[in-house]
C-alpha cells in the first residue's frame, strides 16, 4: 500500500512518497511549499486595490504625429492610462544589450542556446493525439484544448534574428525599441498566438504536503482530485528504476504511452536561403482520428498503480498535462525534466478547472529576456523559458515566416500557422537588424480587438472571455510566477505600447515601484490585482484604425530617450527579401538515364537545390589572378562548374521545375538493342521552348577530364552539355536528357584543350617585368580575342534554343577576325563551338520529333491537373465559407451571452425591488388585520348598549357602515 507522509529535515517539510511494510522499496523524498491554492492556502485579506482606476483611458486634444506621413494634425486623441507610473515627461537614458556589445561589455557566443525551445520526444506526439481524441470537451472546458493543440508540431527560428531581437530589447521597459518607438508582447497577444488565458485560478506549482494529498473535507470529499496521488506513485517508479536524480519527459512518456510510434525526429536545423515554405514535413498533420483502444500494455500501467477504471482517463490526462506544463507552457532550466510541482495543477486540470496561465507564461518571458539582455555573456547565461510564443510573436508582427494561406485544421493559437520545419525565413545579421527596425505603426494594430465605431465598456464582471481577457490585457499591472521557492515579478506597462490596441502613444512616465520578487501573500496580491473583474471600471475602445499616431510630445521625448542602437542604420540600405523567388524562374533538372522513359513531371520539390560555392569561387578567381599571367589566355584547372538553364517566362508566370527525359530506350520496347542503331528519341515533356543556356564565363572554369564529357554508362553518347558558368549565381542540377543520336565527338577532351592553348599563349613570365613594345600589342590582341569569345559567350547564353541557329553564321564572322591574330590559335574554340551547334541540331531534331508523340499525353495530363486543381480550389473556398461561417456564429454566440446575461442581471435587480415591495405589503396587510380586529370589538360593544338611546343607534349605524367599507376594502386588497 502507497505511504504518503510528512517530516522536517534541517527545518524543511519534506513529502516521503514510499510502500508501507516494504523496506526493500526505495523511499522518494520531495520539497514541499505552503500552498496558495486549495484547502489549506492562507485566507490572506485582500486589501482594497487602489491601483484600478475608474476610467482607463483620457481623453484630450493633442498635436498628433503621422509617422508614415510625417505631418502634424492636432485632434482628439485617446490614451491609455497606467496605474503604475508617475507622469514624468523628462528624457531618459535606456541601454540596450546591442549598446553593451558595440562598447565591448558583452558579447554572444559562437552558438545560440535554444533557451527553452521544445525539442522532439519520442512518442509525445502520439500521446497528444490521443489525449486530444479522447479529453476535448473537458480541455475546452479548461480553455487549453487549442494551446494543447499547439505543441503538436516544432516550430523553426532564424538564429540572426533572435540575437537581434535581444539586442534591441529593453529590460527596464520590457519592450522591444525600435526607430517608431516601442512594440511589446501583450497578455492579448499570449491569448491570440498561444491560446491562453488570462482569467483563471492562480498557477501555483508547488508540491502538496501529505496532509492535503490523504486529507477530506467536511462532506468526506479528498481535497486533490485522486489522480494526484497516481502521479506521485507513478513518479516513484519511474525514480526507482532510472537509477538517476531525476525523471526525465522521455521516461515520463514511455511510462504512461504504449502505443506505438509513428513519428520520426525532424532533422536538425539548417540555417539557409529559401524561396518559399517546405512541402514535405516530418511533423503530424493535424488532423486528430477517433482513439483507438487501449493495448494490454497500456491497461496494465493502471492495472499496476492500482487506479479504478473510472479514474483512468482522467489520470492519463493529468500525466500528460504534467509533462505539456514542463515542456511546453513553462519549461525551467531543468530542461528535459518532470516536475513534481506541476501533479497538483495538472490534476485540477484534467478535472476541468481554469487555469490563469497567460500571466506566468508571459512573467516568464520577460524575466528570461531580462536575464539574457542583461547578461554579459547572453549564450551562457543560463535563461530558459517557453521561446516558442516569442517566435509565433515574431511571426504576426514581421515578415520572418512562410505562412500558409489557409489552414487544414481549426485551431485558434495563431502561433500553428507557423508551425512545422523550414518555416522561418533566412536572415543574415545586417538583415534581421534591418527587419525589426523597418516595423511601421499601421503594422502595431494587427491583433487588436478591431470594432467599426468606438465603444465604452464597464468591467461589470459579466461580459464575454474574449471581452474579460482584452480588458485584463489593457490594464497595467505586475505579472508573477510563483514555481516551488521561485517568484518573480516583472512590470507589465500596456500604455508603452498602446498603438498595439489602436490608441495614441504619449509619453509613459516612469515607474513608481521596481519589484522583482516578494512573499508569497504578495505575488498572490499582484496576481489577484492583475486578474480582478467586476470593478466597475470604464474603457472606452477605439474605433478601427490603422494609422498608429503618436503625440507630437512622445516623439520628441523618444528621440532624445531611445538608444544610439536604436536609431543607428546598418550600411546596407536595401535588405533582399526572403519571399523573393531567384532568378531564372523555370529551373530545367536534365538527369543521364539509361531507363526507361520518365512518365512523371518532378515537382518542385522533390529535389532540394544544393549549396551555391560562391564564396569558394570567388576566392579560387582572386588567387587565379594574383599567381597566374595576366596576358595569357589560361584555361584553370578546377571543378566543373554546373549548366544553369533559364527559361524565359513572362512576367506573373508560376515558378516550377521541368524534368527533360530521353531515353535511349522506347517506352514500348522493352528489349535489348545494340547501342549504334538508331532509335526515335522520346521526350516526357513537350513544354520545351524558350530555353536559355547561360554561357557568360564558360571557359573560366573548364573541367580536367579526359573521357570526352562521357555519361554515366560506359559506352553512352555524351549529354547535349555539362557545366556552364554564371557570373551571379550557380545553380547545380543534374540533367535528366540523353539524346539517342548524338554526335560521339562532342568536345575534344579538356586536358588537350588546355595544353594546346598553353603552347599558344607562350613561357610564363618572369617575376621582373621589362616593358616591351612586342608584349603589349600581343597582350592587347589576346585581350581582343578573349573579349570577342565572351561576347559571344554571352549571346549563346542568353538565347533561346530556336534562336541559336543565326547566331552560327555570325559567330564564323567573330573567327574569322579571331584568326587574324597569329599569337594564339583558337582551333580548340572553333571545335567547341561547332560542335555545340551540332548538338544543339541534333537537339531540336529530337525535340520536334518527340511534340507530336506525346501532345495528346500531355493535353491529357493538363487538363486532368487542372481538373484536380479546381476540385483542390472548390474545397478550399467551401472550407474558408464554412470556417467564415462558424466564426459569425461563434461571434452571435457571444453577443447572445452577454445579453443574456445583462437580462439576468436586470431581472435580478427587478426580484429584489419586488421582494422589497413584498415585504411592504405585508406591513399594511398586518395592520389592516389589526383595525378590523379592533373595530369588530367596537361594534360588539356598540350594539350592546343600542337600546339606550336613539343617538346611539345612529351611531351603531355609522360604525356598521365604516366596517362595511374597511371589509370591502380588505377584500379587494391584493397582496403584489
Amino acid at each position: 500500500m502507497a505511504l504518503f507522509s510528512d517530516h522536517l529535515i534541517e527545518g524543511r517539510q519534506i513529502l516521503s512518497i514510499g510502500y508501507e511494510g516494504d523496506e526493500s522499496v526505495t523511499q522518494v523524498d520531495v520539497l514541499v511549499y505552503d500552498p496558495a491554492i486549495g484547502a489549506l492556502s492562507p485566507r490572506w485579506r485582500l486589501s482594497d486595490d487602489s491601483s484600478h482606476h475608474e476610467e482607463w483611458y483620457s481623453e484630450s486634444t493633442k498635436e498628433l504625429f503621422d509617422q508614415e506621413k510625417s505631418v502634424t494634425i492636432s485632434a482628439t486623441a485617446l490614451l491609455l492610462r497606467s496605474s503604475l507610473h508617475r507622469k514624468d515627461n523628462s528624457s531618459e537614458h535606456f541601454l540596450l544589450l546591442g549598446d553593451r556589445i558595440v562598447n565591448g561589455d558583452a558579447k554572444w557566443g559562437s552558438s545560440t542556446p535554444q533557451f527553452g525551445e521544445i525539442s522532439f520526444i519520442g512518442g509525445y506526439w502520439e500521446w497528444l493525439e490521443d489525449v486530444l481524441a479522447r479529453n476535448k470537451g473537458t480541455l475546452t472546458d479548461a480553455k487549453i484544448y487549442d494551446a494543447i493543440f499547439a505543441s503538436l508540431f516544432t516550430y523553426d527560428r532564424n538564429t540572426n534574428l533572435i540575437r537581434s531581437f535581444c539586442e534591441h530589447w529593453c529590460p527596464s521597459t520590457n519592450s522591444l525599441h525600435v526607430p517608431i518607438g516601442e512594440v511589446s508582447i501583450s497578455l492579448w497577444d499570449m491569448r491570440l498566438i498561444g491560446g491562453l488565458s488570462a482569467d483563471g485560478i492562480f498557477y501555483d506549482e508547488v508540491v502538496p504536503s501529505a496532509r492535503e494529498l490523504n486529507g477530506s473535507d467536511k462532506r468526506g470529499a479528498p481535497l486533490l482530485p485522486s489522480s494526484c496521488k497516481y502521479l506521485f506513485l507513478a513518479y516513484h517508479q519511474i525514480y526507482c528504476a532510472s537509477g538517476t536524480s531525476n525523471v526525465t519527459t522521455h521516461e515520463w512518456v514511455k511510462f504512461w504511452f504504449k502505443a506505438p510510434s509513428r513519428y520520426k525526429e525532424p532533422p536538425h536545423r539548417v540555417q539557409k536561403k529559401r524561396s518559399g515554405e517546405p512541402r514535405t514535413s516530418n511533423n503530424p498533420t493535424g488532423f486528430i482520428s477517433a482513439p483507438n483502444p487501449r493495448s494490454r500494455d497500456g491497461e496494465k500501467v493502471f492495472d499496476d498503480l492500482g487506479i479504478e477504471k473510472n479514474m483512468r482517463e482522467e489520470t492519463n490526462l493529468a500525466a500528460f498535462l504534467s509533462c505539456w506544463l514542463c515542456v511546453f507552457v513553462l519549461p525551467n532550466k531543468e530542461v528535459g525534466q518532470i516536475r513534481p510541482g506541476v501533479f497538483k495543477v495538472a490534476s485540477m486540470m484534467a478535472r476541468g478547472e481554469r487555469f490563469s496561465l497567460a500571466v506566468p507564461v508571459l512573467a516568464s518571458i520577460y524575466h528570461g529576456l531580462r536575464e539574457i539582455t542583461s547578461s554579459p555573456s547572453p549564450s551562457k547565461c543560463g535563461a530558459t523559458f517557453p521561446i516558442h510564443y516569442l517566435y509565433g510573436w515574431l511571426g504576426q508582427y514581421y515578415d520572418s515566416y512562410f505562412l500558409p494561406s489557409s489552414l487544414k485544421f481549426k485551431c485558434s493559437a495563431l502561433m500553428v500557422r507557423l508551425a512545422g520545419e523550414k518555416k522561418a525565413k533566412h536572415f543574415t545579421a545586417q538583415e534581421a537588424c534591418d527587419l525589426l527596425k523597418s516595423i511601421s505603426p499601421s503594422k502595431l494594430s494587427v491583433l487588436a480587438l478591431n470594432k467599426p465605431k468606438q465603444l465604452t465598456i464597464s468591467d461589470n464582471g459579466v461580459q464575454s472571455d474574449s471581452w474579460s481577457n482584452y480588458l485584463i490585457s489593457l490594464r497595467s499591472s505586475f505579472l508573477t510566477l510563483r514555481r516551488g521557492g521561485e517568484r518573480i515579478i516583472e512590470p507589465y506597462s500596456p500604455h508603452r505600447f498602446a498603438r498595439q490596441f489602436q490608441y495614441c502613444q504619449d509619453i509613459p512616465g516612469k515607474l513608481k515601484e521596481e519589484l522583482s520578487t516578494g512573499s508569497l501573500e504578495k505575488i498572490f496580491q499582484l496576481w489577484k490585482s492583475c486578474t480582478r473583474l467586476g470593478t466597475n471600471a470604464e474603457f472606452t475602445i477605439p474605433l478601427q484604425t490603422s494609422k498608429g499616431l503618436a503625440t507630437k510630445q512622445y516623439v520628441e521625448w523618444w528621440n532624445q530617450s531611445s538608444s544610439q542602437f536604436c536609431k543607428d542604420k546598418l550600411p546596407s540600405a536595401k535588405m533582399s527579401s526572403p519571399r523573393g523567388a531567384p532568378k531564372g524562374n523555370h529551373i530545367i533538372t536534365i538527369r543521364s538515364v539509361k531507363s526507361k522513359v520518365a512518365k512523371d513531371i518532378t515537382p518542385p520539390h522533390s529535389k532540394p537545390r544544393e549549396k551555391e560555392p560562391r564564396k569558394a569561387a570567388t576566392q579560387e578567381g582572386k588567387k587565379d589572378t594574383t599567381v597566374k599571367e595576366k596576358a595569357h589566355l589560361v584555361i584553370p584547372a578546377s571543378k566543373p562548374k554546373p549548366i544553369t538553364i533559364k527559361p524565359s517566362r513572362p512576367k506573373g508566370e508560376s515558378k516550377k521545375r521541368i524534368d527533360i527525359a530521353i531515353s535511349e530506350e522506347s517506352s514500348s520496347d522493352k528489349g535489348e538493342r545494340h547501342w549504334k542503331r538508331l532509335k526515335k528519341a522520346e521526350v516526357t515533356v513537350s513544354d520545351l521552348q524558350n530555353l536559355n543556356f547561360d554561357l557568360e564565363g564558360v571557359l573560366d572554369d573548364l573541367p580536367d577530364t579526359s573521357n570526352h564529357l562521357e555519361v554515366l554508362g560506359e559506352r553512352m553518347a555524351p549529354t547535349l552539355l555539362t557545366c556552364f558558368l554564371s557570373k551571379k549565381q550557380l545553380l547545380i542540377t543534374s540533367c535528366q536528357v540523353a539524346i539517342e543520336e548524338a554526335p560521339s565527338k562532342f568536345a575534344m577532351p579538356m586536358k588537350e584543350l588546355r595544353q594546346s592553348l598553353a603552347k599558344s599563349s607562350g613561357p610564363a613570365p618572369s617575376m621582373v617585368t621589362v616593358f616591351r613594345g612586342e608584349d603589349v600589342i600581343s597582350e592587347c590582341q589576346r585581350a581582343y580575342v578573349s573579349t570577342l569569345w565572351t561576347k559571344l559567350a554571352y549571346k549563346i547564353g542568353k538565347q533561346s534554343f530556336d534562336r541559336l541557329n543565326p547566331i552560327e553564321d555570325e559567330a564564323k564572322k567573330l573567327f574569322e577576325e579571331m584568326r587574324k591574330v597569329d599569337a594564339m590559335d583558337i582551333s580548340p574554340l572553333e571545335r567547341i563551338i561547332e560542335s555545340f551547334f551540332k548538338n544543339i541540331r541534333a537537339y531540336n531534331s529530337a525535340r520536334s520529333a518527340s511534340t507530336e508523340v506525346h501532345k495528346d499525353t500531355c493535353a491529357s495530363q493538363l487538363a486532368d491537373a487542372s481538373q484536380r486543381l479546381s476540385h483542390t480550389e472548390l474545397n478550399e473556398s467551401e472550407q474558408v465559407k464554412i470556417t467564415q461561417l462558424h466564426q459569425c456564429e461563434f461571434e452571435t454566440l457571444e453577443a447572445k451571452e452577454a445579453q443574456l446575461k445583462k437580462k439576468l442581471e436586470s431581472i435580478s435587480i427587478k426580484r429584489k425591488e419586488m421582494e422589497k415591495l413584498l415585504l411592504i405589503d405585508e406591513e399594511k396587510l398586518s395592520k389592516l388585520r389589526v383595525d378590523v380586529s379592533s373595530l369588530k370589538d367596537e361594534i360588539s360593544t356598540i350594539e350592546n348598549a343600542a337600546t339606550q338611546s336613539d343617538e346611539d343607534t345612529q351611531k351603531l349605524e355609522k360604525m356598521k357602515t365604516y366596517i362595511e367599507a374597511s371589509q370591502k376594502e380588505l377584500a379587494d386588497f391584493k397582496l403584489f
